[in-house]
């Protein structure tokens, strides 16, 4: 297969309307990334160039469904189960505390749930405190990626999905299979998987309001005014006191007034003034 080479005024275009669809952002530094990324898209939809293939996304009468495939192309989705632990333990301990003392029901976001490990981990620390049932717990979890959900909703992962996963936790909540193994059916049910794009303030506003999301590793791929646009969002979308859980490399003190930074020697989250 030879490689079509994109141009400097394709790469403009199509990075242009990628930012504003999905908020994902290719400097001047990822020309070559791009065009390796959409070649087997080109070849899909047969267009001739990257030109081609630009005006396929704006006026096909399939230009949807490329858009949806095209959203699985370019997700990063390196995740794993218990990542950033220290987190997780905020979560099971001071937001659990107070989602008991205002009421007994806890509603969590996870926002970019890739393949499923982040959710399902926080179904299981949640599980193993043992002071909340299954039925006060509303879990969602939203991705891009429809390749990415359909992996999460069928729940089986391989080995390196485990790579954080104390062997105890492997035994109790997960059933072996042909080489990998099925998350348990009493955690994959806690879990109401979604398609959803950041960018869609009316989609994110219908999510209604929680008492932590977490979006980690995702800001990292935007420029500053679509960070500034959906860290602002979610201030929407979490109540008053509500925790907001980034990756550990990603910050928005100089994006927004609407969050407290909360700084412990091994996690760093944000609570929604």
């Amino acid at each position: 297969m030879s490689t079509i080479v994109i141009s400097e005024a394709e790469f403009q275009s199509l990075r242009d309307i990628i930012r504003e669809r999905f908020g994902i952002f290719y400097d001047d530094t990822k020309q070559f990334l791009l065009q390796s990324r959409l070649q087997t898209r080109l070849l899909k939809v047969r267009a001739q160039d990257f030109g081609a293939y630009y005006r396929y996304l704006i006026s096909s009468p399939d230009r949807e469904t490329e858009w949806a495939e095209l959203a699985s192309v370019l997700s990063n989705n390196e995740t794993y189960f218990f990542r950033e632990r220290a987190q997780l333990e905020v979560l099971a301990t001071e937001v659990l505390d107070g989602a008991l003392k205002s009421g007994g029901k806890l509603r969590v976001w996870s926002s970019a749930s890739s393949t499923g490990e982040e959710p399902y981990t926080i179904a299981m620390m949640l599980m193993e405190t043992h002071r909340i049932s299954p039925a006060s717990i509303t879990l969602h979890a939203t991705d891009l990626s429809p390749r990415a959900l359909e992996k999460a909703t069928t729940g089986f992962y391989r080995e390196l999905s485990f790579r954080a996963t104390p062997p105890e936790m492997v035994q109790k909540y997960f059933r072996p299979f042909q080489g990998g193994f099925f998350i348990s059916d009493d955690i994959k049910k806690m879990v109401e998987f979604s398609r959803l794009n950041l960018l869609d303030a009316k989609a994110v506003a219908a999510m209604g309001q929680h008492d932590a999301i977490f979006c980690r590793n995702v800001l990292i791929y935007f420029d500053k005014p679509t960070q500034k646009r959906v860290v602002e969002a979610f201030a929407a979308a979490l109540r008053p006191g509500g925790y907001l859980f980034l990756g550990h490399a990603e910050s928005i003190m100089r994006l927004t007034d609407l969050y407290e930074p909360l700084v412990t020697p091994k996690a760093i989250y944000y609570k929604r003034k």
